[in-house]
Order: C-alpha cells, then structure tokens, then sequence
C-alpha cells in the first residue's frame, strides 16, 4: 500500500503538495483548522515559476482563465506614474497572472480527490516513531499515519515544537490589502503597477471579473496603535495625490472588507525535515510579498518534493533532497525580498529621488537576470 501522508493546513502550499502527491499516487489526508471554505481574502499574483508549477499539475490554464495577466509583469513607477524601472517595456518583462485567492483555492480544492480536505480539525500535537506518525486533535481524536507535512503559515507552532523556536523578523512595515469593485477608465487592465513614493507604496493588480487587487504598504513600529485603527479614508487621504487610479481604486472598495497586518518573514532555517516531518511553504520559508513569491515558492514546494519522493529510493532520501534544494533557494529569495522592501520602503523626499534616478540609470539586463534566477526555476 502507498504511503500515507498527513498534510497540515489547508493553504495554497497544502493544497498544492497535496494534488502533486495524489498525482503521484500517494494517500493524501488535508486536515484544515476552519470549518468552512469561504470567500475571503484579496489578490495574488502567479509569476512564471508559480505557472509553471501549476503546469505540472494540469491547473495552469485553470487560473489563467479566472485570471488576468500583465505582458509587462509589474511595473514600479513612482508618485506621477513614471517607470523607475526599464522592466515597464514589454520586451525585458515576464507576464504575471493575477487571480484572486479564492478563486485559486477552487480551483486547487477541485483537483483534491474526493474527500480529502478535513475542515474544522485544528491538530495541536505530532508524535513520530519509526513505525509512523500521529496527530493529536484539538477535538480528542488521533489520526495516524506514515509522514507529515507542515504547512499552516508563518506563525506554526507544530513547526516551532518540532524544530524549535524560530524567530520572526518585523519588517518595519504594515499593509493594507483589498478589492475593488470594477475596473478604472484611467488604467490600462493588462498593466500591473507598484508605486514607490514618500508616503509608502501601493500596489494597483486588475483581476478578472471587472474587480481590482490593490495593496498599500506604509512604515511603521511593529503593532502600532496608530495604524491598527486607520481606515480606508486615512489611506484615501494619504495616497489621494499619487497618480490615477490609486485614488478610485481605493474609494471604489468596500471598507469591511480590508485586510491589515504587520509584515514579517522568518529567518531562513537550516534544514525543513525532522524525521517524519516536513515544512512546506510559509511554515518552511515565510517571506515578505517585496518580490511576489510567497505562493510561487509554495507551489514550488509541492512539485519538488513530488520529484524527489518518485526519484528517490527512499522518504528518508527524498525529504534530505527536498530540504537541500529547497533551504538555499528559498534563504536567497527571503533576503532579496527584505532588501526590495528597505530600498522600496524609503520615503525622504530627496533619498526617494536619488533611489528613481538611480535605478532609472541602471540596465535592463541585469534587472532581468534577477528575476530570470526567480522564474526560471528547475522544477523538472
């Protein structure tokens, strides 16, 4: 009988590795804490490596149809809608997906076998032997199996129990996310854009559906009370002057419906296996959203550990695989990640001016060749 694997958290990374593992022929059991599958959350944008992880599942063309794809990527500019970046012109980006995140979780939840996901189970225990694994359930109940894979997000404890403690970095920023109902006159809908200026950033991503994706990030000390009570008229009037359609887009959304939460990103571990555990996603690698590459290094995740599990002699081979590619890879995106957010984060006027004129200045070439080291990824 194929091995049973036991997956934690019913996420983009869950789902994801999830699918890739009952493609592969494995037994699959998901167990979620929530108890219902609601249409909550903003946006998230898919990048060619993320696209191409979903290729291999048979979803990509899934999303790209619910979807909505920038040619040009997403293009910095700054407060007037200038490009500070020469990745702006069609010809040195890659096309970015965006989609919003319940519509992508349907679509991976309709590729899981019947029956797979077990919502309203939050586990607050693992035990292993060598024999196997057992969850122990808020609810009294145990539920065994061959192997477990982690992945309920940034703050795991399952994760901090196996592993040991690890510790968050505060990015010194906080971010509001949302949708807008329609689409503006004054934006091209095939054109993602992040505006880098003195007031913070904010990031404007048509979705499909005539909705708009828009997220706006501002500095600030870790849990400050200031910005845990601001409203959507606080961003309004702190924005208003960027240029169009920052403004619109952000009265064009419904207040209740704004998400805020201080950024953080885990320091990068040294290792995502612990016997008959392993980290996927967040739980292995949390970082902030500077490069778009949270759910891209997920569904990274899900079909690397898929290869490595049908190549490999043994579990045991494949999860020592699995981390050694995985850790290296994913430490370098968290720390280019951190950077993009300090560089993009300054907001003294005259310091704002010489980053634009800087980068402005700078090649295209080498601007590609960062991103090709993200999307490029050899998953096969």
């Amino acid at each position: 009988m194929a091995d049973k694997f036991l997956i934690i958290g019913g996420g983009i990374a869950g789902l994801m590795t999830g699918i890739a593992l009952q493609q592969a022929g494995f037994q699959v059991e998901i167990f979620e804490k929530v108890d219902e599958v609601a249409r909550v959350g903003a946006g998230i944008t898919v990048a060619p490596n993320g696209m191409a992880a979903l290729e291999q599942l048979g979803l990509a063309e899934q999303v790209k149809a619910l979807g909505n794809v920038s040619s040009k990527g997403i293009a910095i500019v700054d407060e007037t809608g200038e490009p500070i970046t020469k990745l702006a012109d069609e010809k040195h980006a890659f096309p970015i997906y965006a989609i919003h995140r319940a519509d992508l979780r349907a679509v991976l939840l309709a590729a899981l076998e019947e029956d797979t996901l077990k919502l309203g189970q939050k586990c607050h225990h693992i035990t292993q032997n060598d024999s196997g694994v057992a969850l122990q359930m808020d609810d009294g109940s145990e539920v065994t199996g061959d192997y477990v894979i982690v992945a309920d997000g940034i703050h795991s404890t399952l994760r901090d129990s196996i592993f040991g403690k690890q510790s968050l970095r505060y990015a010194n920023y906080t971010c509001w996310r949302g949708v807008a109902e329609g689409w503006s006159n004054d934006a091209d809908s095939n054109l993602f854009t992040e505006t880098w200026g003195t007031k913070g950033r904010i990031g404007i991503v048509p979705l499909a559906n005539q909705e708009t994706y828009w997220f706006a990030v501002i500095a600030a000390s870790e849990n400050s009370i200031a910005h845990q009570t601001y409203e959507l008229t606080h961003l309004v009037e702190r924005f208003g002057l960027y240029h169009k359609p920052i403004c619109g887009v952000l009265e064009a959304t419904h207040p209740d419906k704004i998400i805020r939460g201080d950024i953080y990103d885990l320091e990068p571990m040294k290792s995502f296996v612990r016997g008959r555990v392993v980290l996927v996603g967040d739980a292995a690698h949390a970082m902030t959203p500077n490069l778009g590459q949270g759910g891209c290094q997920a569904m990274e995740d899900a079909i690397i550990l898929r290869n490595c599990l049908q190549k490999m002699a043994t579990v045991g081979e494949a999860f020592a695989a699995y981390s050694k590619v995985r850790v290296g890879r994913t430490k370098k995106i968290t720390e280019r990640s951190r950077l993009i957010g300090k560089v993009g984060q300054l907001e003294a006027p005259f310091i704002c001016k010489m980053r634009n004129t800087m980068m402005r200045l700078a090649p295209a070439s080498p601007q590609r060749k960062q991103l090709s080291y993200l999307y490029d990824a050899e998953l096969f």
